[in-house]
């Protein structure tokens, strides 16, 4: 990770692996946009989960300045700037997977870190309410949330 210019998406194991040494991300020349669960951040940051939910914009704010990385501290309400997309229903498994493959693929398009971040849980957010319209809340997985990204991409161009 040091040597790459490409830009990095962290999550999951990618994160856990920095647990407790969150300035050791800080080496490296590449951009860097980390995607962590509310215990991800704990453990990153050397704290309590149960810290990083009560106050989860400071400790939000705290991973970006000591890792100089865009934090997508994911949870019941995602925070990029102000998400209005998204659902409970999409709390399950494999759905922080797609919303850092959306987050890859929109930084491979040359979109700058924290353009991609908030475009990517905005979409990601978007497919989401759209896969819960036809499956509701409690049946989605994240596959349906993989089928509706088209459809949640091509809302947004212009009629």
């Amino acid at each position: 990770m040091a040597r790459s210019t490409a830009p990095i998406v962290l999550d999951a194991d990618g994160i856990s692996a920095f647990a407790g040494d969150a300035r050791a991300l800080r080496a490296r020349d590449a951009d860097l946009v980390i995607t962590p669960h509310p215990g991800e951040l704990a453990r990153l940051l050397g704290v309590a989960t149960d810290a990083v939910v009560r106050a989860r914009w400071e400790h939000a704010r705290r991973a970006a300045q000591e890792t100089g990385a865009v934090v997508v501290l994911k949870g019941r309400q995602t925070r990029t700037w102000v998400n209005p997309t998204g659902n409970p229903g999409m709390a399950s498994g494999g759905s922080g997977d797609v919303l850092t493959g959306v987050i890859a693929a929109l930084l491979a398009q040359g979109l700058e870190p924290p353009s991609a971040a908030r475009m990517g849980v905005y979409v990601h957010g978007l497919a989401g309410d759209l896969a819960a319209a036809t499956w509701g809340e409690t049946s989605m997985a994240a596959s349906d949330l993989v089928d509706e990204l088209g459809p949640a991409f091509k809302s947004l161009e212009p009629e």
